[in-house]
Parts: C-alpha cells; sequence; structure tokens
C-alpha cells in the first residue's frame, strides 16, 4: 500500500494537555470538535494517514486521522489513556486513491501526537465554610443593645431600631433558639414601641466597677432584667464579670441565666440617655 507524503508546514492548533481541566474533554482544531482524550483499540495504515479506532473516557468508540508514525508506535499505545495532539496538514486527496503522480491536495485534521494520560482522582471538593454561630436576634438595620447565649439552645438579645430615642423607634427583648428557622419563643413587647415605654433600667457604681440593667415587663407579674456588671468580688478581692438575664415573678427573682460568653451591646448610661431610659422608681440586685 502507497503512502502520501504529508505537506511541511503545518500548524498546531491545540495542545489538550494544556487545557484546564474543566475543558479538557473536547478541542476544536479547524472548526472540527475533537475529543481530547482517547484509548486507541486498533491502527491501521492507510492511503493518505494512520486510521485509528479510539474510545473516550465513556466508552464510546470514535475514528481518528493521525500522522504515520503514529501506527508505528501501535504496540507501546494501543489500550492506554491517552491525550491527544491535533494538528491541521495538506495531504494527498482521497480522490488520488493512493496514485504518488496525483497532484489533488485536501486539508485535513490529524493526530499529531498522543502522549499517556492516566485517569486522575478528582481533587477533593473544598470544605464548606462553618456557619457562623448567631450572636444576636437583631437585624443589620438595628442596634444590639444587649445579647448573649444563656446555654448552647438560648440566645437573648434586646435589640432597638437605629434611631431609637425618648419619642420615637423602639427597643424589644426577643429570645429563643439560635442558629435556626424556628420561630422566636418570645418578643416584648410585642408592639414596636419607644424604649421609655417598652423597658426601665439604670447603671449603678460598684467598688472596683459598676453596673447595669433594663427590665422588660410580660404578663402575669413576669418580668426580664438583662444585666452587666464587673466589680471586686473575687475571693481576694480579684475583679471579676458577671452578665446575664434574671427572671422575675410579682418583683422577686425566680430564676438567673448567666451569659456562657462575654455579652454583646450597649448597655449602659450612654445609651440609656439616648434612648430615654431611666429606672422609673424600681431598683435591682445583682444575683451571685
Amino acid at each position: 500500500m502507497s503512502r502520501a507524503l504529508i505537506v511541511p508546514g503545518f500548524v498546531v492548533l491545540l495542545l489538550a494537555s494544556a487545557l484546564p481541566a474543566a475543558a479538557q474533554d473536547t478541542v476544536t482544531v479547524g472548526g472540527e470538535k475533537k475529543r481530547a482524550f482517547g484509548t486507541p483499540t486498533a491502527f491501521q495504515n492507510g492511503d493518505t494517514a494512520c486510521y485509528v479506532t479510539l474510545k473516550d473516557d465513556r466508552g464510546a468508540t470514535f475514528d481518528e486521522l493521525a500522522d504515520f508514525d503514529l501506527c508505528s508506535l501501535e504496540k507501546s499505545l494501543k489500550g492506554k489513556r491517552l491525550a491527544l495532539t491535533y494538528k491541521t496538514a495538506r495531504v494527498m486527496a482521497a480522490s488520488c486513491q493512493g496514485n504518488p503522480d496525483c497532484k489533488k491536495s485536501e486539508t485535513v485534521v490529524l493526530i499529531a501526537s498522543a502522549k499517556p494520560a492516566p485517569l486522575t482522582a478528582p481533587a477533593p471538593a473544598a470544605p464548606t465554610p462553618a456557619k457562623s454561630a448567631q450572636t444576636s436576634f437583631c437585624t443589620p438595620t438595628e442596634t444590639i443593645v444587649f445579647s448573649c447565649r444563656t446555654s448552647p439552645t438560648k440566645l437573648v438579645s434586646v435589640c432597638a431600631s437605629k434611631e431609637a430615642a425618648p419619642a420615637k423607634g423602639y427597643l424589644q427583648y426577643r429570645t429563643g433558639k439560635p442558629d435556626s428557622n424556628e420561630p422566636l419563643d418570645l418578643t416584648l413587647p410585642a408592639a414596636q414601641v419607644p424604649p421609655p415605654q417598652a423597658a426601665s433600667g439604670e447603671s449603678f457604681p460598684l467598688a472596683g466597677g459598676g453596673g447595669t440593667w433594663l427590665r422588660v415587663s410580660a404578663k402575669n407579674n413576669i418580668a426580664f432584667v438583662v444585666y452587666t456588671a464587673i466589680g471586686n468580688w473575687g475571693p481576694r478581692g480579684e475583679t471579676r464579670e458577671k452578665a446575664g438575664v434574671s427572671v422575675e415573678r410579682d418583683g422577686k427573682a425566680v430564676a438567673n441565666l448567666k451569659c456562657t460568653g462575654k455579652p454583646l451591646g450597649l448597655l449602659g448610661p450612654d445609651w440609656f440617655a439616648k434612648a430615654g431610659i431611666t429606672a422609673k422608681g424600681q431598683d435591682f440586685d445583682l444575683p451571685d
């Protein structure tokens, strides 16, 4: 069987091995879409090129023309997954039927080279960033007056509108389960009323520091008092901090829920003055 000469000066249009991983399934060469990888199952020298039968990574069979040199490498390439490099070239026209005196030619896409490319395990997916633990029930358009967790499944927040003042805006006590889509357990007051109508509170001095409290009332003579304080309560007079929620019934403390971490917020004399919060003749005793 005669062989036609491939005209020198071809241009390699695309190297599959240089493509990003997401684009390596196919390549476009000379206007034709070609598979970038294949496993050859048969080689056959033809009149114009080496004829190669291959299977893609999904098991589908396809045929390609290749340089004659590729047929000579049949033993080393057959059955191996290969990265295929293509080129365009002028070859003897099929109508010449192998006649070396025929001057007709045509442009075809050939496999220029093939290199082993074993399948590799996909890179592990990047870990999903852990969701940040919820720190308050206040929205981005609200001020966090006070917020802390009293247990892994309970979050207490006092939220106020940004423009909260003695005669405008609002303040609400909110509590519920953090990091969930469940409704809040409690919102006081239910209506959005100016801070002085929603709560009472004050700041007071202590040896080595000071404290502050804010009381919101509910039905049935129940009230919730959020507080923060710092003072010399250590066994040897060391400075200690306190923060939490005191639950009252008929003016007496019936439960004390301590913050499990440092509370957030602006609870203190400056914010009280801005919002118009006063003690209204009430008092509060810090829990032990």
